[in-house]
């Protein structure tokens, strides 16, 4: 097979998307790695074409996407949002008829946004966090006077910027406000105990082949391992593997990384990351078979290999 790999970058930043491609080569396929920057239109005979690159992109069997949606750059003192151009990137590249897209542009705008993440998962019966949205103040403390401690933050957020706890909402009225300056539109969820750990759980196509406890660090309801949280690998609950299959196949997800917290009245689904990272975080062996299962998904649900 002919497959692209799009990228987050050439390995700056995510190991894995070099890393695709190339576990993609040792496994027979002719695969190339490009980024969305590298997207281009030009004139096709039926119209406007698409290209990776300088190749058309109709002459691809599939596409990997790792693709990085954020993007932003300045001019002088302007800053400019990269965002609609990465999308409409994205969705280009998505319509070219005949191309099989792992995964397409629908499903990565719904794994970034908090809010389609919950809807999606709740509509299939999956357990959620309970969602509600703030557009002033008074609506975070309205969430906080329903649940007691709760969670705010950026529908669409990397890196766990700007997650805050809120209990009392007029000692963090400033910070909410700042929140509401940058972001227009908060997303509130419960705060759920986190003194159990965390699941982070990777699925690949229709493999779990990697599931970690991470524990807070001491003093922090944060389980974040670049903020001190402790992580071990872990054989998952036959009902959280369960799970995770079940939230990435509603989701319409290849290759995800799932957080998913147990509480008193079960697990709950917090997170469905399109882009599943740190996969060499137990070992080279362990990210072999995370790609193997990858492709063995690509191959089998390419319309060309089928």
């Amino acid at each position: 097979m002919k497959i692209g790999v799009l990228g987050w970058d050439r390995g700056a930043e995510d190991p894995d998307s070099p890393g695709l491609a190339e576990a993609g080569r040792e496994l027979g396929h002719e695969t190339s790695l490009f980024l969305l920057e590298e997207i281009a239109y030009r004139p096709g005979p039926s119209g406007l074409e698409v290209f990776l690159g300088d190749e058309p992109a109709r002459s691809f069997d599939a596409v990997l996407s790792r693709a990085n949606l954020y993007g932003e750059w300045r001019e002088g003192d302007r800053l400019y949002d990269g965002w609609p151009d990465r999308v409409e990137r994205l969705a280009m590249l998505s319509s070219v008829p005949g191309l099989a897209m792992f995964d397409p542009v629908e499903v990565w705008f719904r794994g970034y946004s908090k809010f389609l993440t919950a809807q999606c998962l709740s509509e299939a019966g999956l357990p959620a966090a309970r969602t509600r949205s703030a557009r002033s103040v008074a609506d975070v403390a309205a969430a906080v006077a329903d649940w007691g401690p709760t969670v705010v933050k950026p529908s669409f957020g990397l890196r766990a910027i700007d997650v805050e706890k809120v209990e009392d909402t007029a000692a963090r009225a400033e910070v909410v406000e700042g929140m509401l300056d940058r972001y227009g539109t908060l997303v509130c969820t419960p705060f759920y105990p986190t003194q159990w750990g965390e699941y982070r759980v990777v699925v690949a196509g229709d493999a779990v082949p990697l599931t970690m406890l991470k524990l807070p660090a001491a003093g922090s309801w944060r389980v974040k391992t670049l903020e001190g949280a402790s992580f071990e690998q872990v054989d998952p609950p036959a009902d959280l593997a369960d799970l995770a299959l079940r939230s990435a196949r509603a989701m319409g997800m290849t290759l995800a990384g799932l957080d998913v917290l147990p509480t008193a009245d079960g697990w709950v689904v917090l997170e469905v990351n399109p882009v599943a990272g740190f996969l060499d975080i137990f070992g080279s062996a362990l990210r072999r078979d995370i790609y193997a299962a990858t492709y063995t998904w690509v191959t089998a649900h390419t319309p060309s290999q089928s």
